[in-house]
């Protein structure tokens, strides 16, 4: 049970480590939520025109940008299967958004900094 216990620590500190790479080369991250439907997920982009596959196939339909004073319409690519338009608002709670019309799977995302 011993060895057991410290496996699970030593892959949640190991997990730990990986959840955050960028922010520990001292490269900021936007946080973004997609939204299609009932279901939602997080994505963190550095700020470093990186890469990063979403992994996740639903169709999007709302990005929320909870990265305060950051211009993600702007400054970050999504990439999907299809032709898109996307729209920036703000919502009466001042949450940043951008609209994904058609909804689609956004297939990855890189960001470049302000």
């Amino acid at each position: 049970m011993h060895f057991f216990s410290s496996l699970v620590f030593g892959l949640g500190l190991i997990a730990g480590t990986q959840a955050s790479p960028a922010e520990s080369r001292g490269v900021a991250v936007v946080h973004l939520k997609f939204h299609g439907g009932p279901a939602s997920y997080d994505l963190y982009v550095p700020e470093d025109g990186s890469v990063v596959p979403t992994n996740n196939d639903i169709s999007v339909s709302i990005i929320d940008v909870d990265t305060p004073n950051y211009d993600a319409i702007s400054l970050c690519t999504f990439n999907t299967p299809g032709q898109k338009a996307l729209v920036g608002s703000t919502t009466p709670q001042g949450v940043k958004q951008i609209t994904v019309g058609p909804p689609q799977p956004v297939l990855s995302v890189s960001c470049r900094a302000k």
